[in-house]
């Protein structure tokens, strides 16, 4: 039941914030399109190969479009929890709507058909570590040989001590004069969040990654408390 509460305010909270997302999201997380890229890096297919991925928390839609624009073979499915996020991400993606399937629900609770791609920005921090580490296994399980997860998010500090100078340096990078949606600060933004964040270490995260089977797993960016992780099966 405690679950089921928790999925409920996050929803809600997301459906709350769909609206002014993007804007937040960019305020908010000075390397927010370096993440981005990077995880979109990861890819290991040429441009004209047609093949399938699966985006877990699909927010808005930004990754899933810079996706679709770079692979025009690429066909996707995408997950969210929040249904006003999902028709914010399909105004998005109109010029896509062909190759593009979304669907609200849990990122756990993804179908376990084959995916030669398996993506997530931002949302993986939401599950306790042991949902994390499942997921993980069930991601690999669905991956062919030389299949890629990319996971982009927050992560915490292996050394505490680091955590608030990371957050006094991220809030001078943010963009000058540009505030955070419905909030004062970063810093707000980050307090609020906190209430339904469980984030993990990058080493814990590659170390379950290794757990789970991936043969290739490796850290290419980090930006303070954000991470890009490539596994490979």
């Amino acid at each position: 039941m405690a679950r089921a509460t928790v999925g409920t305010s996050l929803r809600r909270e997301f459906d709350r914030e769909a609206r002014g997302y993007d804007r937040t999201a960019t305020a908010s997380m000075p390397g927010y399109m370096d993440l981005h890229r990077t995880l979109i890096g990861g890819i290991p297919y040429l441009p004209t190969r047609r093949f399938r991925i699966l985006e877990l928390g699909v927010g808005t839609g930004t990754l899933t479009a810079q996706v679709l624009h770079r692979f025009p073979q690429a066909e996707l499915r995408g997950i969210d929890i929040s249904p006003r996020m999902i028709a914010a991400a399909r105004r998005k993606l109109v010029a896509y709507r062909d190759r593009v399937e979304l669907i609200a629900g849990d990122l756990e609770e993804f179908d376990e058909r084959p995916y030669d791609v398996v993506l997530s920005a931002l949302a993986i921090h939401h599950l306790p570590d042991a949902a994390k580490w499942r997921l993980f296994r069930r991601i690999r399980r669905n991956l062919p040989r030389g299949g890629y997860f990319g996971d982009a998010d927050d992560h915490l500090p292996e050394d505490p001590i680091f955590d608030h100078r990371y957050t006094e340096i991220a809030v001078a990078l943010r963009p000058r004069g540009v505030r955070p949606g419905r909030w004062s600060s970063p810093q707000q933004v980050w307090h609020d969040h906190e209430r339904f964040d469980h984030p993990t270490t990058v080493a814990a995260e590659t170390d379950a990654l290794d757990r789970a089977g991936f043969d290739h797993v490796g850290v290419p960016w980090r930006f303070f408390g954000q991470a890009v992780i490539w596994a490979y099966r």
